[in-house]
C-alpha cells in the first residue's frame, strides 16, 4: 500500500542546525494536488480496542499520523499494518477505515485538505451490514 509513510532514519538540519526535520512529503511535493483545498479540520482522535471506524469516503486529502497503539488501515479494499509514528494519507473518494484489531487503542492525529463546497461538508458512510451508502453532515456546530 502506498498510502502509508513509514519512518526513516533521514533527517534534515534546519533553522541553524536548531531542528532536525524528517519528512513524510518533500516540501512542495503535494502543491499541485492539494491546489484549491482549504484545511478543513485538525483533530486528535482515538479508536478503542476491538473497534474500528466504519468504511467512509469524502472528497478530502485526509491524513493520520499514528500516536499511539497500532492496527489494520483499510483504503479501497487494500489493508495493511498501522501505528505509532506512521503517516497514512488518504486520497479524496478512497473508501478507508481504521481497525484497532492488535488488541490496543489507537490514537492518531489527523488532519484533512477539503474540496467540498459549503453547502455539503461531511462523508459517505458504507455501512458494514450491508444497507445503502448514506451521506453524513458533519457541521456538529451549525
Amino acid at each position: 500500500m502506498d498510502n502509508i509513510k513509514r519512518r526513516s532514519s533521514e533527517y534534515i538540519s534546519e533553522h541553524n542546525d536548531t531542528v532536525h526535520s524528517m519528512f513524510f512529503f518533500k516540501m512542495e511535493e503535494l502543491r499541485n494536488e492539494v491546489q484549491g483545498g482549504y484545511l478543513e479540520f485538525a483533530n486528535e482522535f482515538m479508536v478503542k480496542a476491538g473497534s474500528a471506524i466504519e468504511p467512509h469516503s469524502h472528497d478530502t486529502d485526509e491524513f493520520y499520523f499514528g500516536l499511539e497503539g497500532s492496527g489494520t488501515m483499510t483504503i479501497d479494499g487494500e489493508s495493511a499494518p498501522f501505528g505509532k509514528g506512521e503517516l497514512v494519507r488518504i486520497r479524496p473518494n478512497q473508501i478507508h477505515s481504521l481497525d484497532a484489531d492488535q488488541g490496543t487503542d489507537i490514537k492518531c492525529f489527523a488532519f484533512a485538505i477539503s474540496y467540498m463546497p459549503e453547502d455539503k461538508v461531511g462523508f459517505t458512510a458504507y455501512p458494514v451490514d450491508g444497507s445503502e451508502p448514506h451521506f453524513v453532515s458533519t457541521r456538529y456546530w451549525d
